[in-house]
């Protein structure tokens, strides 16, 4: 029998391993605190780096820019986060039970480089063809070639992560992100500087950024895998990561699809509004920026606590992540209702303007997003992530058919995105209640 089985059937019986791995004590506040601090600077240079972009190359050559941005963080966090996410909740499982995470992390990197072995064949058949081509990248092969180096960039991030996450290098966890988006910033900045207007070169620079950030913190990720003894199998990944893969493309779909159907929907005099749509879409999720930094703490405390059968733990840290994101949720909310448009025109430009409503709509759905989020953290940590991908594929079919609701073009993307994300909720929400183990309904008296 092997040590992996011998260590859960103690477990199960309640037996607490007295040589564990030790678990960062530094709390969740804290430790999202130092994620969030590197999240923060990603996010403000993905605003800073589609700004500058989009006046140095024009609105025309800015359109092939935003498909290449949406395509690089759709397709690499679709593809991608589960590897960070499931080697996340692996890892903090091993190391509660004493074990090392070498040979466990070691067959995640095979698993994710067959994945990016897909993926090439598939974005260069696509661009054999003409329609595709044209549509996408203005017939510019460059770009697939960005959209493939910045893919395996965020590849190479995501497996980083998810050993920082599980072990609670949090300040490398941010340093990483961190080192990317002052990377891209800094490089805009001299490209606007230069009077730079050609359009690869910042397509270049979101190619390149990723990488580097991982060779910037790669000591202290390779010193997490140091003394690989304990043995892995793939089972421990396999199992679940085709259900999660499915969840993420699926949330990911639903998160970034709406600004490509604002595009389709509208006439070629609405073009300039599908980009103000962007812009506003872009605002509303400031929030979404903060929330990243708590799930990267909340999985591997969740996956512990439900492996080890601590319910009241589950409930305490789910439930409080649940309250903290509500409040982040409905404060975004207000402050996009109270100054939302006078940001836009400031960030984006006066020629960039959306409706309040618009704006809270999005924002509203944002928040809806981050809930669905967090749910999905204890369904994952629960181990059933088949229901986790059944969730978020609903919510990609109701935001589909909530396009076709009545309305202006903006109105049927907002209600799509709000209903999809009320659906996901839901789901998650009630898979969640209904563990009997848990006992999140009567938690108070159990």
């Amino acid at each position: 029998m092997s040590t992996e089985l011998v260590a859960r059937r103690i477990l199960r019986r309640g037996q607490r391993m007295t040589e564990a791995a030790p678990i960062p004590k530094r709390g969740m506040a804290g430790s999202t605190a130092l994620a969030g601090s590197g999240l923060l600077v990603l996010g403000i240079s993905a605003s800073v780096y589609l700004v500058i972009s989009a006046r140095m190359v024009g609105v025309h050559h800015f359109s092939e820019i935003a498909v290449l941005w949406t395509l690089v963080y759709t397709v690499g966090i679709g593809l991608f986060l589960p590897f960070e996410q499931e080697l996340s909740r692996a890892s903090s499982i091993r190391l509660a039970r004493g074990l090392d995470l070498g040979r466990l992390v070691g067959r995640a990197a095979r698993m994710a480089a067959m994945v990016f072995a897909v993926l090439v064949p598939v974005v260069a058949v696509t661009m054999l063809f003409d329609l595709p081509r044209t549509a996408l990248f203005g017939d510019s092969w460059w770009y697939a070639v960005a959209l493939l180096v910045a893919a395996g960039g965020l590849c190479v991030q995501y497996l980083q992560r998810g050993v920082f996450s599980a072990t609670g290098t949090f300040i490398a966890y941010g340093g990483q992100q961190g080192a990317e988006g002052i990377l891209r910033m800094v490089a805009c900045v001299v490209l606007a500087i230069a009077g730079v207007h050609e359009p690869l070169a910042y397509a270049a620079v979101l190619a390149v950024s990723p990488w580097v950030s991982t060779v910037i913190v790669w000591p202290v990720f390779a010193s997490k895998l140091a003394g690989a003894t304990s043995p892995a199998s793939y089972a421990e990944l396999r199992d679940r990561l085709g259900w999660l893969l499915c969840a993420t493309l699926a949330s990911q779909g639903l998160a970034n699809l709406a600004a490509p159907a604002v595009r389709l929907m509208s006439s070629d005099a609405q073009q300039a509004a599908a980009g103000n749509f962007l812009s506003g879409l872009t605002i509303a999720r400031i929030p979404l920026l903060l929330f990243a930094a708590v799930q990267a703490v909340l999985l591997p405390g969740l996956a512990r606590s439900h492996d080890q059968g601590d319910a009241h733990a589950f409930r305490t840290q789910l439930r409080t992540v649940m309250v903290a994101t509500a409040v982040i949720g409905v404060g975004g909310v207000v402050g996009v209702g109270l100054i939302g448009p006078p940001v836009v025109r400031l960030l984006f430009g006066p020629g960039f303007d959306l409706p309040r409503r618009d704006l809270v709509l999005l924002a509203a759905s944002a928040a809806l997003l981050m809930l669905a989020l967090a749910l999905q953290s204890g369904v994952i940590a629960m181990d059933d992530h088949r229901w986790s991908g059944i969730s978020w594929v609903g919510g990609v079919v109701v935001f589909l058919v909530g396009l076709a609701l009545p309305g202006s073009v903006f109105l049927r993307a907002e209600l799509a995105l709000v209903l999809g994300s009320v659906v996901v909720v839901g789901l998650l929400g009630g898979r969640v209640l209904r563990d009997p183990s848990l006992g999140l309904i009567q938690g108070r008296q159990a």
